[in-house]
Formats: C-alpha cells, sequence, structure tokens
C-alpha cells in the first residue's frame, strides 16, 4: 500500500493545481511528502509516499489518497466514492505542514490495518 498525495491534477477536464506553476507545485508536493514519509517512517513502517500529479478516477487503486479539499470540491461525489481520500487543507501542502495529514491518517482504519500487518509480518520475518 501506498499513500499518494494530490495537490494538483495535469490530465483530463479537471486541472487544478497549486500554485499554477508546475514547477513550484513539484518542489511543494515533494516536500509535503518528504516530510509525511520522515514522519511515518520514524514510526518503523515502509509506507510509501508519492507525488500523484495524474490521479485518475477511472483508474482504481488500494492506496490511501490525500488530496487537496480544493479537489475534492471539483469532483464529483460519486467519483471519488471507491478511494480511500483524505482531505487535506490547501495551506498544509503548500507550507509542508503534515501534522493534520499525520491525524488524519492515524484515524484511517485502511493505515491500521496496514501497518498492524506489517508489524506481524516484520515478527513473523524475524522468526524464520
Amino acid at each position: 500500500m501506498n499513500i499518494r498525495v494530490v495537490g494538483d491534477i495535469r490530465k483530463g477536464k479537471i486541472q487544478p493545481s497549486l500554485t499554477g506553476n508546475p514547477i513550484v507545485d513539484d518542489a511543494l508536493l515533494q516536500n509535503f511528502c518528504e516530510r509525511l514519509r520522515n514522519n511515518i517512517n520514524s514510526a518503523n513502517t515502509s509506507i510509501k509516499v508519492i507525488s500523484d500529479h495524474f490521479f485518475d478516477p477511472t483508474e482504481l487503486t488500494d492506496d490511501v489518497i490525500l488530496m487537496d479539499k480544493q479537489i475534492i470540491r471539483d469532483f464529483p461525489g460519486d467519483l471519488l466514492i471507491p478511494f480511500t481520500i483524505i482531505g487535506v487543507d490547501h495551506s498544509d501542502l503548500v507550507r509542508g505542514n503534515v501534522h493534520n495529514a499525520i491525524s488524519a491518517l492515524k484515524h484511517s482504519r485502511t493505515v491500521t490495518h496496514f501497518q498492524t500487518t506489517q508489524r506481524f509480518q516484520n515478527k513473523s520475518s524475524a522468526a524464520a
């Protein structure tokens, strides 16, 4: 399982961006992902955090998606139902503030289940 961070979308009918400048958007999202990855991996998990500039609601995924709340408002609600999406404040993405995202992830059943499974697998591997 991965965590995908969607702060801009560069294909399709809806193409929102963080700042309007793709180079700046890349840097801001990469900063947010690195901070999130460092905080999550400090808890000894191996969850990948990926910046996703090409989110497509027709391509289903089991990944947890952290999405800019402004982008969520742009999509019809029924398109997002099959996904595990956690809304992130636009300003948190721009400023690299991961505290609210971490708190939301802790309350997500999917991530909790994944972490429990990872701990079990790690203990099983160590015992072998």
